[in-house]
């Protein structure tokens, strides 16, 4: 069996074991407590390219609890990106945030956020694997139903891809944030998927995530839909790295 074989068949059984567990009654899940679910990850993530060096990035994340049944939070963020050259590009950008805490009441207020931010992005090339380094420094005004926090934490993200084939990629990234209130690292996010380009603007993936927030880890199936659209003509640029 070659090495794409191998990858594909593991990418069909991911896809069949997610469908199954959908498929599952819901009787059959209930007994778990939410915060020992597996979770749902649904990100959107692209870029629309004004020019050679500008882009809008353009993310939207909806979370669930458990497998696309019960809201974990909605989020949505843009911005305006300066691109230099491939390897390198700054972005500053605004984010917004809704959440609904395990305990939340149907007509409670949620907790929601605001962003400010900034972020910087380089990508390099080691042994055939593709490194990209992010480093987003966030300003957050967060609402909560009796209170109002200003917050600023740091986060750096490794990620590497490597790929298997024409369209076919395998990416790994690990994420930790620095809480600049609390002086230490309260939050870590690893990743390990697969992913397609189904076409020179369109990429889809599927993977696992583990999200350790602070004494709680969360086990979520990631899926994603990547894509770009240009306002100018250029030769292909890579979208592993938008979201």
């Amino acid at each position: 069996m070659t090495q794409i074989t191998l990858v594909r068949n593991t990418f069909l059984k991911i896809v069949i074991i997610h469908l199954v567990y959908i498929g599952l009654p819901k009787n059959a899940v209930a007994q778990e407590d939410l915060r020992d679910a597996t979770g749902t990850w649904l990100v959107i993530a692209g870029n629309l390219e004004l020019r050679e060096h500008w882009k809008v990035p353009t993310v939207g994340i909806v979370r669930y609890y458990n497998l696309a049944e019960q809201t974990e939070f909605g989020f949505f963020r843009t911005g305006i990106t300066y691109a230099p050259n491939k390897k390198n590009k700054l972005t500053l950008g605004v984010a917004f945030l809704d959440t609904q805490p395990f305990d939340h009441f149907e007509f409670e207020s949620l907790t929601t956020q605001f962003w400010l931010y900034e972020e910087y992005c380089r990508n390099q090339k080691l042994l055939g694997v593709k490194l990209a380094h992010r480093g987003r420094l966030e300003k957050r005004w967060i609402t909560k139903p009796h209170t109002e926090i200003f917050n600023m934490r740091f986060r750096y993200r490794l990620q590497a891809t490597y790929p298997v084939s024409k369209n076919l990629y395998i990416k790994v990234f690990d994420e930790p944030f620095f809480d600049f209130n609390q002086s230490k690292i309260n939050q870590n996010r690893f990743y390990a998927g697969i992913g397609r380009k189904i076409s020179p603007s369109i990429q889809m993936e599927l993977g696992y995530m583990k999200n350790h927030v602070g004494k709680n880890n969360f086990d979520r199936i990631r899926m994603v839909f990547l894509f770009k659209a240009k306002l100018y003509k250029d030769k292909n640029s890579d979208m592993t790295s938008v979201d």
